[in-house]
Formats: structure tokens, C-alpha cells, sequence
């Protein structure tokens, strides 16, 4: 009998990761559907009746339709994490201008946020778009994770072949039983958490052909690396 080789294992792979994300989109798209129906529902309602917004149960509802609405956004982003346009960027510009933007709302929680530049930066071809979702994820993620005051600092360095972007943070770290997990989807310690965040950011670093790694101290704080090729 013969033994398939390497080519077949990747094209079946291939084959059968086009059949789950079409099959994600149709679930997704079949569920859209109702929730889009039962929320426009419920803002009727609470027009006609608005003491209905003084309701403890009423703002349950409304709080877990709105979880609902973002769980079905992070799915759809994590079935479309993959799906790149590539056009030359300078990511030197493009980390600074998320930093500033993110700046004011994380100094109203006590928290700072620098960017450094740590060598020249070649322009390279990268999907803006998702760049600027995985860098803003990984700033959320790390200001989330800092109490009260604390710090959070980016950097970007070239060494020729690759771009490194980093996000560290002062907040409580990762605990060691679940760095396993982080990156597996649906896998959240977050209250509020879909746990699709950080899957879809290593989504898009492998969609450049890049890796995103990090390294954390319980108390300490994390940070994560970003690494994408240059060519």
C-alpha cells in the first residue's frame, strides 16, 4: 500500500480547512440573522416602554444581547483572520498612530503607553487592517490586564530579516496552567472574554508568515512579540 506523501497531507489539510471556514461562515451568517431581528425587537420595545431601561432583568438582557453581537463579530473575525491584501507599509507609523489614539482613554485609567523605536524600519507588504486589529488587541488585552496604575510599553526593531513588535505590560501576568491555552479558541478567563482574541491575532501573524509569541510573570506583567518577515 502506498504511503501518501507530505504534498497530499498539506492538500488535504488545505481542502478541509476551506470546508470549516465556509461552514463557520454559514453558521455565523445563519445566526446574524435572528439576533440582527431580535435586538432591532427589543430597541422598539424599549422605545415604547422606557422604564423598561430601570429593569435589572431588562439590563441583563440587554447586556448578554450585546455580548452576543460581539461573540458573532469575533467569529466572523476569526474566520476571516487568514484573508490578507498585502500592500508595502510603514509599521514605524502605523504603531505610533494606534499608540497615540489609544493614549487618552488609557490615561483616564492611570495607565501610560510609550512606543520605541529601536532601529531603522524597512517598509514590507502587510494587511494594514489586520495589523492595526492585532496590535489594538494586544494593547487591549494588556491594559486589561493592569488593576489599577501601571505601564504599558511598545517597541519596534529591526535586525534586516524580520520586524519585531512588541507589547509589554506591568499587569498581572499569566498563570503557568494557563499559557497552554491562550492561543486555543474559545479558551477565555475573562469574565467578559469570547475568547477568540488572541486566536485570531495568531491567525493574522501566520497569515504574513509571521509568529506571534510572548512571554509572561505571574504579578510581574507579560509581553508579547510579534515577528514578520521582511521579504
Amino acid at each position: 500500500m502506498t504511503k501518501p506523501d507530505t504534498q497530499d497531507y498539506k492538500t488535504l489539510y488545505q481542502e478541509q480547512k476551506i470546508q470549516h471556514q465556509f461552514m463557520l461562515s454559514k453558521i455565523s451568517h445563519e445566526i446574524r440573522n435572528p439576533v440582527t431581528l431580535v435586538n432591532s425587537f427589543l430597541q422598539i420595545l424599549e422605545d415604547h416602554h422606557p422604564e423598561l431601561t430601570e429593569d435589572s432583568c431588562w439590563m441583563k438582557v440587554m447586556d448578554n444581547m450585546d455580548f452576543l453581537k460581539k461573540l458573532l463579530n469575533e467569529f466572523s473575525n476569526f474566520n476571516n483572520s487568514e484573508k490578507i491584501t498585502l500592500q508595502p507599509v510603514n509599521l514605524y507609523r502605523l504603531f505610533s498612530s494606534i499608540t497615540d489614539s489609544t493614549m487618552p482613554k488609557l490615561s483616564e485609567k492611570g495607565i501610560s503607553i510609550v512606543l520605541e523605536k529601536r532601529s531603522p524600519i524597512p517598509l514590507i507588504p502587510v494587511d494594514e487592517t489586520k495589523i492595526r486589529q492585532l496590535l489594538l488587541n494586544l494593547i487591549r488585552n494588556a491594559a486589561e490586564s493592569i488593576e489599577e496604575k501601571g505601564a504599558i510599553t511598545c517597541a519596534i526593531e529591526s535586525d534586516g530579516k524580520t520586524i519585531t513588535l512588541s507589547v509589554t505590560d506591568t499587569g498581572c501576568g499569566i498563570l503557568p496552567e494557563q499559557q497552554d491555552q491562550i492561543f486555543e479558541p474559545f479558551t477565555t478567563f475573562k469574565q467578559e472574554g469570547t475568547g477568540l482574541g488572541l486566536p485570531i491575532c495568531k491567525r493574522i501573524a501566520e497569515a504574513h508568515n509571521g509568529t506571534l509569541s510572548f512571554t509572561s510573570v505571574p504579578g510581574k506583567g507579560t509581553t508579547f512579540c510579534l515577528v514578520l518577515p521582511v521579504s
